[in-house]
């Protein structure tokens, strides 16, 4: 027998006995999970997947249609493609055809809860799950570039999380930074928002290699090609790096985002390479081999929510350089599995590259401690459980009051 202690602001104080042996009330329960792509389910959901079916639960992935559909059928799960959602901009009238996109799903597949990830499904989801009266488990994965700008549509950006948040069930943030932040703003509830490790990494997935089959001196950034993501300060630094150590080589693995204000132009990319800086390595469906040739990844970013590269660097023994940020620092402990560096510094980039690079530097001890880190802190196993107790205590409470 466990217990669990459902909030006060799923109204009730008492504390539930839950049989972990049999699934009560949740068996044959609908849940769906919702994102802005099949490929965010498919990278990021799949052990969540695996365990609320492996809880009974029917589970629905609701997300526009892509290339990984057949992949997600393949887990049993039921897909259903969303038409009207878009990952970029506002226009209410798609927006609203959304909602109601949402809400009819909810309703012809009998939905009893719904996770939201990331912002759309979880501004827009929340308004369907709210109108269609079903339970609502919010996640905020990240910030975006809207919410960090300084632009007009932040203001209508908060207003729709403040109004979202309030009538969710429960609300995960991937940090304590962006908690708080959100708690400090009063756009989310405190007795119902908790922090949860990320996505959760599959760990048999991403074993430990030695450094035997890395390439020394070998630096490599992972991640799209993103101003806020500190692809040029990366630039910079192994620019300053080179002078000092010609045998550092420096790459970039990612997609362009042309959409993104934030983005790069390929005309830039072709600059630096040109120069001779650094050498791109173009857009990888699997970054693992990228990983094993090198010696260090860098992520100088400058906001995350709990950045997935930089947990399969540490998960295949890598020591990694990264920006003391929101989401970063939580991965990169300073000194024991990488080095952390102000945001924006090029030269504590380079130096922290350079000392990376130097010999008889502690790549080797970086990378097991960074291993130990993510296996004590970021399993897959370890997040599912956070989300299982959550629906498990929305759907107690639903059952118990007799439905809302």
């Amino acid at each position: 027998m466990g217990y669990f202690c459902v909030p006060d602001s799923w109204r009730t104080s008492l504390c539930f006995v839950i049989n972990n042996s049999a699934a009560v009330i949740k068996s044959k329960a609908t849940l769906a999970l919702v994102a802005n792509s099949a490929w965010n389910l498919y990278n990021f959901r799949r052990g969540l997947i695996d365990a609320l079916q492996a809880e009974g639960y029917r589970v629905l992935l609701v997300a526009p249609d892509g290339p990984e559909r057949k992949k997600l059928e393949a887990t049993g799960a039921k897909f259903v493609p969303l038409a009207n959602l878009r990952r970029k901009g506002l226009n209410p009238l798609r927006d609203l055809k959304l909602v109601m996109e949402l809400y009819r799903i909810y309703r012809q597949e009998e939905v009893k809860g719904a996770l939201h990830f990331t912002i759309k499904p979880t501004i827009y989801g929340s308004f369907a799950a709210r109108r269609a009266g079903i339970r609502n488990v919010c996640t905020l994965t990240g910030l975006g570039y809207t919410f960090l700008s300084g632009r007009k549509t932040n203001r209508l950006v908060r207003m729709l999380y403040r109004q979202a948040l309030g009538s969710a069930d429960a609300v995960f943030f991937h940090n304590p930074d962006d908690l708080s932040l959100f708690l400090e703003d009063g756009l989310t509830p405190k007795d119902k928002s908790f922090v949860v490790a990320g996505s959760g990494l599959q760990l048999s997935e991403y074993p430990y290699t030695t450094y035997e089959n890395a390439i020394p001196g070998r630096c490599l950034f992972v991640g799209r090609l993103l101003t806020d993501k500190g692809i040029r300060e990366f630039v910079a630094a192994a620019r300053l790096a080179k002078i000092r150590n010609p045998n550092l080589t420096f790459h970039i693995l990612g997609p362009f985002d042309p959409g993104n204000p934030a983005g790069i132009s390929a005309d830039e990319l072709e600059t630096w390479t040109r120069e001779g800086v650094v050498e791109y390595d173009g857009v990888a469906t699997d970054i693992r081999p990228h990983l094993t040739r090198s010696s260090v990844v860098v992520l100088p970013s400058y906001r995350e929510g709990c950045p997935r590269v930089l947990l399969e660097a540490a998960a295949m023994g890598r020591a990694m350089i990264g920006t003391d940020v929101a989401g970063v620092r939580e991965v990169v402990l300073d000194g024991e599995n990488g080095w952390l560096v102000p945001t924006k510094n090029v030269e504590k980039l380079a130096d922290a590259m350079l000392d990376a690079g130097a010999p008889g530097s502690p790549l080797v001890a970086m990378g097991l401690a960074g291993r130990k880190h993510v296996e004590h802190h970021f399993s897959v196993e370890s997040v599912a459980e956070k989300y299982l107790e959550a629906v498990s205590a929305c759907l107690l409470v639903e059952d118990l009051s007799g439905g809302e």
